[in-house]
């Protein structure tokens, strides 16, 4: 597997460089396109409707293997090209291009990787080298239009480090003798593709609103030169007078910039407060700018914000829900909608709100769903970074107790690609007053010795019993792998909360020497603590049954659930006369979260109702079944 570089940063001790293998599973992530910083002043629009398309550029007469007519190249790799095929490097295939809207007339791709192919016949030689190359378009007129948006769709895959790596593209509106750039790349992983196809749109109003002698570019910079950027439907357009955008939204559980928790156990819920951040990306001024949070599910709740009095073009700024946070009260799902508004009738609205969904369990703490079946595919181990590949690396999520606990086991999601003869134990790590890893409990080894020890949750208790924690500190549940190199050990990483963790909550230590480094994922890799009397539960006491995932169900259909102690599980599938169609036996589980895989192929279409039964105790839902 070819070795590639990222760089990994630490909130509590020192960074390093580390390598990660590949992966193909891509993230729904968020794109914050940043604003120029320098003051605009306010202009008179013009008259024409917004979105109206002012210039285009969609390859369609370009010649397969060129640029258009007056376009220009430069840089150290002059490969930008046209191609109707995508990318054809080691790490690319012609499967992977730009679903773009106009794909059936090509797009314009830099093809690092197939640059790289071409002077090596060994994908993991030395000979990747950095790539790095830029194209121009021609002059672009846009006199008497001073409220403009640059859109066009893009694919990208990158390597190797978010500090070597970077898409850029710039607007100059003196034809080129001096440039603003923008960033293209947003909140996508590096080795992830962003989404296909992904709509990038960016004010350049103050950068080249009204000037006649414009220029668009698009600069590709990788520090090992892999994989390709493709871009197509290039348009500038006229952008809406009025135009609020909702840039990130925030919920701190107990902690400003703790990160997102999907789980929280009800000891250590604490109110929740919410933050939304925002940009000004209209032509005018917006006034009475203000955001509501409105929470339904397990419990309800609606408070608005702060008022921004007039919001000047281009400002950024946030928003913060505080004066009445929020207490869930009860066992289960919660989802709140961030919406801004403002008194001026806002022409774009779907930038306006964002969703977040988080759960209150009786024993889980997770920053993952915990749902598997429905599109996770990626995983994660120690030993796809440099120097992991050893015995003791160890990967970890971070959790911050508001109030005592006591930890009880630890769970983690062993994915099926992991290699018959890997083993790995649960280690506690709590994080000490000068900002130390120190290690305060370990489980016993858990050894993958076939297929039954894998594509399931795992959970084990520390060799010393329970731990308990005080309100205040902070811990990093780890796993920590043994046979490596020989055997690689993968847990399941949820891709599509990357753009929700934006701050640093997961962390590896490669060859387990205390060089803990930070990176931007989602491991599934829970803590789980006892149980407390006092908070209203959706559920019987001894467990709680999730909907089947997916619903309806065609082939298969996952079934999720938490259990509050170890007991025997088993989970039946019946018809609505209420005769038993199926029983899974899943045997004693210990603590925390399980699922049970339901194959529904050999069902007919229907409706079924399943029932889980944990001991003595019985919880049902209703589920749907359908054909191809």
């Amino acid at each position: 597997m070819k070795k590639i570089y990222l760089l990994s940063l630490s909130i509590f001790v020192s960074a390093g460089v580390w390598a990660q293998k590949s992966v193909t599973t891509s993230a729904a992530n968020e794109i914050m396109t940043q604003a120029p910083e320098a003051a605009a002043t306010q202009q008179t629009l013009a008259t024409k409707a917004p979105f109206d398309v002012i210039w285009s550029q969609d390859f369609g007469t370009t010649s397969y293997g060129a640029i258009p007519t007056g376009w220009t190249q430069s840089g150290t790799n002059q490969i930008w090209k046209k191609t109707g095929i995508g990318s054809t490097g080691y790490f690319g295939t012609s499967t992977v291009s730009l679903n773009s809207t106009t794909k059936a007339n090509g797009v314009l791709i830099f093809d690092a990787d197939s640059l790289n192919k071409a002077v090596t016949a060994d994908p993991t030689g030395a000979a990747y080298t950095a790539k790095s190359g830029e194209v121009t378009s021609e002059t672009i007129d846009l006199t008497g239009k001073p409220n403009v948006r640059l859109v066009f769709q893009q694919l990208f895959r990158l390597c190797c480090s978010p500090s070597t790596t970077f898409l850029t593209v710039s607007v100059s509106n003196n034809g080129g003798a001096t440039w603003t750039d923008f960033d293209a790349k947003g909140a996508t992983g590096i080795n992830s593709y962003n989404p296909n196809p992904e709509t990038i749109s960016i004010n350049i109003s103050a950068a080249v609103g009204g000037s006649s002698n414009v220029k668009v570019k698009f600069k590709f910079d990788s520090g090992l030169g892999v994989y390709f950027w493709q871009i197509d439907d290039v348009q500038i357009i006229e952008g809406p007078a009025n135009d609020v955008k909702l840039e990130r939204a925030y919920a701190d559980f107990s902690y400003v910039d703790g990160g997102f928790y999907t789980q929280t156990p009800s000891s250590q819920v604490a109110p929740l407060t919410f933050r939304g951040a925002i940009l000004n990306d209209g032509g005018i001024a917006q006034t009475t700018v203000n955001m509501n949070v409105s929470i339904t599910g397990a419990g309800t709740y609606s408070q608005n914000s702060n008022t921004i009095a007039s919001f000047p073009l281009f400002g950024r700024d946030t928003l913060l829900v505080t004066t009445t946070p929020f207490l869930p009260a009860a066992v289960g799902a919660y989802t709140a909608v961030y919406t801004v508004d403002q008194v001026e009738t806002d022409e774009l609205i779907a930038n306006n709100s964002m969703t977040r969904v988080f759960n209150v369990s009786d024993t889980v703490y997770a920053r993952d769903y915990g749902v598997v079946g429905a599109g996770i595919t990626a995983s994660l181990s120690p030993s796809d970074y440099v120097g992991g590949d050893v015995d003791g690396s160890v990967i970890g999520t971070l959790y911050e107790f508001p109030a005592n606990a006591v930890i009880t086991t630890a769970s983690a999601y062993v994915a099926t690609s992991t290699q018959n003869g890997a083993s790995f134990q649960f280690v506690l790590f709590n994080i000490d007053a000068t900002g130390n890893f120190v290690e305060v409990a370990t489980s016993d080894i858990y050894v993958v010795a076939g297929t039954s020890d894998k594509n399931k949750w795992v959970t084990l208790p520390f060799q010393g019993g329970v731990y308990t924690v005080a309100a205040g500190e902070s811990y990093i549940i780890g796993v920590r792998v043994f046979g490596a190199p020989a055997f690689d050990l993968d847990i399941l990483n949820d891709l599509t909360l990357e753009s929700t963790q934006p701050s640093q909550t997961t962390f590896v230590d490669p060859g387990g020497l205390g060089t803990w480094g930070w990176i931007q994922k989602a491991p599934f890799i829970h803590i789980n603590v006892e149980a407390i009397v006092g908070i209203a539960e959706n559920d019987a006491q001894n467990a709680l049954l999730q909907q089947n995932i997916p619903n309806p169900a065609v082939a298969n259909t996952t079934v999720n659930f938490e259990i509050v102690k170890a007991n025997n599980v088993s989970l039946s599938v019946y018809d609505v006369t209420g005769k038993l169609i199926k029983t899974i036996n899943a045997g004693n589980l210990s603590t925390g979260m399980h699922s049970i895989t339901v194959e529904t192929a050999d069902i007919d279409a229907g409706v079924y109702f399943y029932t889980l039964t944990v001991g003595y105790q019985q919880l049902t839902k209703k589920m749907s079944v359908m054909k191809n």
